[in-house]
C-alpha cells in the first residue's frame, strides 16, 4: 500500500500553494536539503501526484485531491479545493466540491480502498464511482455529480431554458438523470415536469431507441 511520509506531505503542500515549483525553491523555501528535494520530487512525479514541465514540476488533479485528504492544514484545503476547481474546470461552488471529496473519502474507507487507485484527472471517472453509492451522498455531492455529468453527456436544452439529460426509469417514465433547471437549480436523478412535457407523444418513441 502507498504511503507518504512528512517530507512528501510538505512538498505537497507547497505545490497546492505554488502549482509549479523546482526542487531548487522548494529546498530554498523549506530548508529540505537539494538532494532530498530532487528524490521527493522525483517519488511525487512515479506517482503520478505532479509533473514535469518547462518550469520544473507542476501539481496534477491527482495530487491536489490527495494533497487535500492528506493535509491536516485548514489553509491547504481550501486552496485545493479552488485549485480542483480551476483545473476540473468546475464552475459549481467550492462548498459542495468539499462534500464531494468528504463523501469519496468516506466511499474509500468503507471499500478498504486506497485513494491512489483512482485517476482524478477526469471528474468523470470518480462521479461516476459515486453515482453508484448514491443513497449515501450528501445532496451537495449529488450536485457536483449533476454538473460534472452535464459537462460531460450530451443534454437537451428545454423549451424553458433547462437543460437536462434524458433517461428513462424501469417502467418508461422518462427523467433527467441530471439537470440545470431554472427553479429547482442543479438535480440528480430529476423527474421534471417540463421534460415530460417535452417530450409529449414522442417518449415512447425516444424510449424504443435507446433501447
Amino acid at each position: 500500500m502507498i504511503k507518504l511520509d512528512d517530507l512528501d506531505i510538505l512538498a505537497l503542500e507547497n505545490f497546492v500553494l505554488y502549482l509549479h515549483l523546482t526542487s531548487y525553491k522548494f529546498s530554498k523555501i523549506t530548508g529540505v536539503p537539494s538532494a532530498t528535494a530532487w528524490r521527493v520530487f522525483n517519488r511525487l512525479a512515479e506517482l503520478g501526484l505532479i509533473k514535469r514541465d518547462e518550469r520544473g514540476f507542476s501539481i496534477t488533479a491527482r495530487g491536489i485531491v490527495i494533497a487535500y485528504l492528506y493535509t491536516k492544514k485548514e489553509n491547504i484545503r481550501i486552496k485545493s479545493l479552488s485549485a480542483l476547481k480551476k483545473m476540473w474546470k468546475y464552475d459549481g461552488d467550492e462548498i459542495d466540491l468539499k462534500h464531494f471529496l468528504e463523501d469519496l473519502c468516506k466511499i474509500l474507507k468503507s471499500l478498504n480502498l486506497s485513494p491512489f487507485i483512482i485517476c482524478f484527472n477526469q471528474p468523470i471517472t470518480i462521479a461516476t464511482m459515486l453515482y453508484n453509492k448514491i443513497n449515501e451522498l450528501s445532496e451537495q455531492t449529488k450536485r457536483v455529480i449533476a454538473n460534472i455529468f452535464l459537462n460531460f453527456f450530451p443534454s437537451v436544452d428545454l423549451s424553458n431554458g433547462c437543460k437536462v439529460i434524458i433517461s428513462f426509469d424501469k417502467n418508461g417514465n422518462p427523467y433527467a438523470l441530471a439537470a440545470d433547471c431554472k427553479k429547482e437549480g442543479i438535480k440528480l436523478n430529476y423527474y421534471c415536469p417540463e421534460l415530460i412535457k417535452f417530450l409529449g407523444k414522442e417518449s415512447n418513441v425516444l424510449l424504443q431507441r435507446i433501447r
